[in-house]
Order: structure tokens, then C-alpha cells, then sequence
């Protein structure tokens, strides 16, 4: 009787040690428990990418055909985006962003200038769009259509990896959520 008892006990012991491998094979191969998936928004949810004061600053530097320091964004309850930074004279002339007459007035300028840009969003067609409200380097209106599509194309490379199609923007202060 007590080797029938141990036969059965060394029988369950070696099975429950069979499914233990099995289930740790699995979890090495990548091959893990999926039964319960994270629940997908339903069709009446909406999904929200937030964009705020740092997350413009990262992406105006990606942005910029020249590098920028002591970078301050404000995003403001109308709409408003608005940075401001400094760049060097130097990195100004090699990117060759500054047309012509505005090339020589750089010879003027201070070694570190103040460059300020203001801006408003809107998502026509499911993508992002910037328009320029002014964009100025030590009071020199800058051209502006360049640096606003390269902004746009930014953003709208982020929500496309993210598969995320904007409808509407809610403004807040330090914050723009999109919703989709």
C-alpha cells in the first residue's frame, strides 16, 4: 500500500514537473500566456496623443537646421505655441536658412542671437499644420514656411509610428491634446 502510494505521488510529482518545463520553455521562446489581451479602446473612445512644453522643445531641436540653446516653449490656453531660444551667429550662417539680404545683417548681429517664433495648430485632413504667427532673430523677420513644415513633419512622423490619426485639439495651459 505505501509503495502503490509512492508510485502514484512520484507519477503526479513528475507530471507537474513536465508542466512547469513546458510553461518555462514557453516563456523563454517568447511564446507567453497571450489568453488575456489589454483591452482595445472601443468604438466610441477616443484616443488622445498629448504634446507638451518639453516634448516641442526635444522636437524643435530634431527640427532645426541649426542647434539652439536655453530653449523655453509656452503652450497657452488660445492656441498659442510659442519658444523662444538662442542661437549662435556661427550655426546661423552655415545653415543657410537666412536669405540673402537677411545674410548680411548677420555680420551685425551679437556672437549668441534671440530667435522667437509663435505659432498656431490645426488638424485638417488627419494631419498636424502649423502656422506661423511670426518668427523673428533679434527682430529680423525670418522666413517661415520651412521651419513650420519641418515642425509639422516632426509631429506627424510621431503620431503615424504610433498609428494615430488626429481629429481635434484641445488646449491647455503647458499642454495640446489631440484627439483621434
Amino acid at each position: 500500500m505505501q509503495e502503490e502510494k509512492s508510485a502514484v505521488y512520484t507519477v503526479i510529482l513528475g507530471v507537474c514537473l513536465l508542466l512547469c518545463l513546458l510553461m518555462l520553455g514557453n516563456m523563454l521562446m517568447g511564446r507567453a500566456d497571450t489568453s488575456i489581451a489589454p483591452a482595445a479602446p472601443e468604438e466610441g473612445d477616443a484616443m488622445e496623443f498629448h504634446i507638451t512644453e518639453d516634448d516641442i522643445a526635444s522636437v524643435m531641436t530634431e527640427a532645426l537646421p541649426f542647434p539652439v540653446e536655453d530653449t523655453a516653449v509656452k503652450i497657452s490656453r488660445d492656441g498659442t505655441i510659442a519658444v523662444t531660444a538662442a542661437v549662435t551667429r556661427q550655426a546661423l550662417t552655415e545653415s543657410n536658412l537666412v536669405p540673402g539680404k537677411l545674410r548680411t545683417a548677420l555680420l551685425f548681429l551679437p556672437e549668441r542671437c534671440k530667435l522667437y517664433g509663435a505659432w498656431s495648430a490645426a488638424v485638417p485632413n488627419g494631419k498636424l499644420s502649423l502656422t506661423c504667427r511670426t518668427i523673428k532673430l533679434e527682430g529680423f523677420t525670418l522666413p517661415d514656411q520651412a521651419l513650420s513644415d519641418a515642425f509639422a513633419a516632426q509631429w506627424n512622423t510621431r503620431m503615424e509610428q504610433r498609428d494615430f490619426t488626429p481629429q481635434t485639439i484641445q488646449w491647455q495651459d503647458g499642454e495640446a491634446v489631440l484627439l483621434g
